[in-house]
């Protein structure tokens, strides 16, 4: 599979009510990350821009998250684009839901 796929998220934002989207593009090193706040380059588990984005969103997110965001860019090689979208799709769902618990 083509390593420019973009891959998307969609995490509900409590300070705004909906979601807002957040966008990862493997490259040699990590992701290249967008979000209408941030842009730039980031590490396999997303560090530091998606993290700080979800904090200025005032998003909580799940133990481990950084963890799976890494096993994704591992697969991106092996597995298909929905294959690695899903993976996306389901860290999306899980944020979205511990942020709910916790607020």
């Amino acid at each position: 599979m083509s390593s420019a796929s973009r891959f998307k998220m969609r995490i509900y934002s409590p300070q705004w009510g909906h979601k807002d989207l957040y966008q990862f593009k493997k490259t040699k090193e990590g992701w290249t990350f967008e979000n209408y706040r941030y842009k730039g380059e980031v590490d396999k588990g997303g560090k530091p821009l998606f993290y700080k984005a979800l904090l200025t969103e005032s998003i909580s997110y799940p133990n481990y998250l950084e963890t799976y965001i890494s096993s994704a860019w591992e697969n991106v090689n092996t597995l298909n684009k929905e294959q690695v979208q899903n993976i996306f799709d389901e860290l999306s769902k899980w944020v979205s839901v511990s942020e709910h618990d916790l607020n």
